[in-house]
């Protein structure tokens, strides 16, 4: 009998260290964020987010999933890739796609880092970039519009 409430004891203490652990290791893992004033809507992740001041973060730590969310509460999730940036630039922005005066959320850079990272297209941009190329096939589909943001 004692020496299952021993080996009881024991898992419980092991079990508290590891989340003691995990919890130093996730608080040390902070991600930057970025606050931009956004003066356009814009689409995220299929879903229409009206201008206005947002933060823009890393979900993970891998950053493979970025949220945008307003102050007024407006918010959306999705998820990214890598991207090099290939300019000389090392301020944070926000870059979109514009079709006509709709607004697509399409790169996000942090100040100081060599890689962004890149929004796949929406299928509601992608339907838009079909048509806007056969009505027109020789003018670029889309405009760049970038945002300067600022780190936190």
């Amino acid at each position: 009998m004692t020496r299952q409430i021993l080996k009881g004891l024991t898992m419980l203490m092991m079990t508290l260290a590891l989340a003691a652990a995990s919890a130093v290791v996730a608080n040390g893992q902070s991600t930057q964020k970025l606050i931009a004033q956004v003066p356009f809507d814009f689409v995220v992740a299929e879903k229409t987010l009206r201008a206005g001041k947002y933060q823009v973060h890393a979900v993970n730590q891998a950053g493979d999933a970025i949220a945008v969310k307003s102050v007024d509460g407006d918010q959306a999730l999705r998820l990214s890739s890598p991207r090099q940036r290939s300019d000389r630039q090392m301020n944070a922005k926000l870059v979109f796609h514009r079709y006509g005066s709709t607004y697509f959320l399409s790169q996000i850079w942090m100040a100081g880092e060599s890689t962004g990272r890149e929004l796949a297209k929406t299928r509601q941009e992608r339907a838009i970039e079909r048509e806007l190329k056969t009505i027109a096939s020789n003018k670029p589909a889309f405009e760049v519009v970038e945002v300067i943001a600022m780190a936190r």
